[in-house]
């Protein structure tokens, strides 16, 4: 079987020039989400800087492992807060993750990661506010539990990745 293209004259000048973007705090949108196929349990996610700066426009992807054995699901879960729907124990197994992530928008700390081949490439912690962290269950006066502060901060931890 073949698949023939005609893929034109190809302009290499910016092939070099990829810029890992580094920010304390971005906004970014989850534009797409599919399977990993290298890797079990695991979804590539697709994200578009959707803030104000120089950044804004730029797409970046991540790999979330959300295997319930896998080490890594942490940042899944991470993920789930900073979208303001966090995982919560004895939800259903099976639910569909595009419903509760696609195009939700997240507090990122963008960064370099370096890779085990020694190369550098795009990091990122994702940033849950005050409002999705989880509290003791008791009754609570929403009225004095609602704050608007932008005191965020970062709830996943430095971690080499396996891919």
């Amino acid at each position: 079987m073949s698949l023939f293209i005609n893929q034109g004259k190809q302009d290499t000048s910016d092939d070099k020039s990829f810029e890992v973007m580094i920010s304390a705090h971005e906004v970014a949108q989850i534009i797409e989400m599919k399977m990993n196929k290298d890797f079990p349990e695991t979804l590539d996610v697709t994200f578009k800087v959707i803030s104000d700066g120089k950044y804004k426009g730029r797409l970046f992807w991540d790999k979330i492992s959300y295997g319930a054995s896998s080490p890594m699901s942490w940042k899944y879960r991470n993920l789930r807060k900073a979208a303001g729907v966090p995982y919560t124990e004895g939800e259903n197994f099976q639910i569909d993750i595009e419903a509760l992530l696609l195009n939700k928008a997240v507090n990122v700390e963008l960064n370099i990661r370096k890779g085990k081949d020694g190369g550098e490439y795009q990091g990122v912690k994702y940033i849950a506010s005050k409002a999705t962290q989880a509290k003791p269950i008791q009754e609570v006066n929403v009225e004095t539990e609602v704050k608007e502060d932008d005191n965020d901060y970062t709830v996943s931890a430095d971690e080499d990745l396996p891919w």
